[in-house]
């Protein structure tokens, strides 16, 4: 017959595990601590008090003020430990003159000595470097006061006591630096995770988005050998779409290069104000109704305001020609100074579609407009994207010019 395991009562566990679990509660170790100190306080100002007649001589009636002061700045030490100190230290010089026995070998009462030290502790603990250092040395001073038999003792015991907390306070040191260089590491190792995700992210949307544009430019660059008929003007129309197919995925592979970390340095690009003009160029080339005006200090602007310029122009004009295309498209950039301000403004408005083109029916979600005014925002300047009354769009954009 196997014995039968019988599981402890709840109630009926052993003393030392009730003391763990009511250590680890959480309101005894809010509360705990300073319910002790109040505790020792207490403890020694009921010493102090009633037996500060054996060894000193002084009026019953300022006995228990003495001893307060003696006794119960420990309460307060963790919060103002250098006041606290000098409290306890000044009661402790305080009660020499009146050092009534000659068989006790200290100058104050040992209620106050205790306090002395428990001060001092934290002190050393918790104050600068220079109030710590000033803590430590007027202490072993006051030492030097007590009776001659037993000075040297006396200050000994003072900088061994302090020697103590200073090696304690070191290594609480030491512990909170091993902390915050462990969270710094995990924190490290996260970030490295999260890298690591994100480039096998832009890996798989590179071979999707690339893969598609390839294609789309193949198909482009093959169409007229593949067709039979075809005319001069549609051979071009086809290099078009095969040049803006391959420019669009030279910048999604410049994109995705960003979001790599380690993606290799290479040719990117160009972007900014000195590439204006070329967008309107290859926007005409490939068959928009386009017209525009250039400031000609337009190449001199700062690399972020061409930035913003170029990309409000190129998602512009993009625009227009996926919802009014064959539509006559004005583009104006001028750069001008009002108020000792310099702005540099440019419009963009289209008209309606052309007779007899097919125009996408109007869909909502886009990012496009939002995407441009926090570019112009981002900047500190302004942004309006409005149907016009003709049935076309107007966008401006006015961005400050740093001098």
């Amino acid at each position: 017959m196997s014995p039968t395991l019988r599981r402890p009562h709840p109630t009926r566990q052993r003393p030392i595990r009730r003391l763990w679990a009511l250590r680890t509660d959480p309101q005894v170790r809010q509360y705990g601590a300073p319910a002790l100190v109040v505790l020792f306080a207490g403890i020694l100002f009921a010493v102090a008090w009633p037996t500060f007649h054996l060894t000193h001589s002084l009026h019953a009636a300022i006995v228990p003020l003495l001893a307060a002061a003696g006794t119960l700045p420990v309460i307060t030490a963790v919060r103002w430990p250098v006041v606290s100190w000098l409290v306890v230290a000044a009661s402790c010089l305080v009660s020499l003159p009146f050092h009534g026995n000659p068989d006790y070998a200290l100058g104050w009462p040992v209620a106050f000595h205790l306090a002395l030290a428990f001060t001092l502790a934290v002190v050393v603990l918790r104050g600068p470097v220079r109030e710590v250092s000033f803590a430590v040395t007027s202490t072993a001073l006051l030492m030097a006061l007590n009776p001659p038999e037993v000075v040297v003792g006396w200050i000994v015991g003072a900088l061994v006591w302090s020697a103590f907390f200073l090696l304690l306070r070191w290594l609480l040191a030491s512990r909170r630096q091993v902390k915050t260089e462990t969270t710094r590491a995990t924190e490290q190792s996260q970030l490295r995770v999260m890298a690591e995700e994100r480039n096998r992210l832009v890996r798989d949307l590179h071979d999707v988005v690339a893969h598609q544009m390839s294609m789309i430019v193949v198909q482009s660059q093959s169409a007229p050998y593949r067709l039979q008929g075809v005319t001069p003007a549609v051979h071009a129309e086809f290099d078009s779409i095969a040049g803006t197919a391959r420019e669009a995925l030279n910048q999604v592979r410049e994109l995705l290069g960003v979001l790599r970390s380690d993606a290799e340095s290479g040719a990117t690009t160009p972007v900014g104000a000195d590439q204006i003009e070329p967008v309107l160029t290859t926007a005409r080339r490939a068959g928009m109704d386009l017209t525009w005006t250039l400031d000609s200090s337009v190449n001199s602007l700062d690399d972020t305001v061409g930035v913003v310029l170029q990309r409000v122009l190129q998602e512009s004009l993009s625009n227009a020609s996926r919802h009014a295309p064959g539509g006559r498209v004005l583009v104006n950039l001028t750069v001008t100074e009002k108020d000792g301000r310099r702005d540099a403004e440019l419009s963009v408005d289209n008209g309606p579609a052309a007779p007899g083109e097919i125009v996408p029916p109007e869909h909502s979600g886009g990012a496009g407009i939002p995407g441009m005014a926090a570019r112009v925002q981002a900047v500190g300047g302004s942004f309006t994207a409005l149907p016009a009354a003709d049935g076309g769009f107007s966008v401006r954009a006015v961005v400050p010019v740093a001098r």
